[in-house]
């Protein structure tokens, strides 16, 4: 774990593609970078972009919705949401979901442990 404050900024670490043209995240805290056991990410969707997103069986993640919208489908029981600014959405280590990303986009702030580093997606 880190031992004094540190700050990071978007415009100061690499940009990171999930999927080139349509999602990519800013890894502004991380464990090789600051020393810190999670990370925090800002990450950003392309308008009206649907993938299925499933979980990797070691990451615990929590997405936190800045702007924008998705539609969300459990794919387990056919849940649906549609996850819109102020929503919170805990994903245990497996899970696998539908994400249709609304026609002006979506920017989520997004928390994972272990730390995700910079160009692991």
């Amino acid at each position: 774990m880190g031992d004094k404050i540190m700050w990071s900024r978007q415009e100061e670490v690499e940009k990171a593609w999930v999927h080139p043209g349509l999602e990519y995240s800013h890894r502004l805290i991380t464990e090789r970078h600051q020393g810190c056991s999670f990370s925090f990410h800002i990450t950003t969707y392309m308008a009206e972009f649907d993938t299925i997103v499933e979980g990797d069986g070691v990451h615990e993640v929590v997405l936190y919705c800045l702007h924008g919208w998705s539609r969300q489908i459990d794919l387990s029981d056919n849940r649906e949401r549609i996850f819109k600014p102020g929503d919170a959405m805990y994903l245990p280590v497996n899970y696998r979901y539908r994400h249709i990303v609304g026609e002006g986009g979506l920017v989520v702030a997004v928390c994972c442990t272990p730390s995700r580093e910079p160009l692991e997606v």
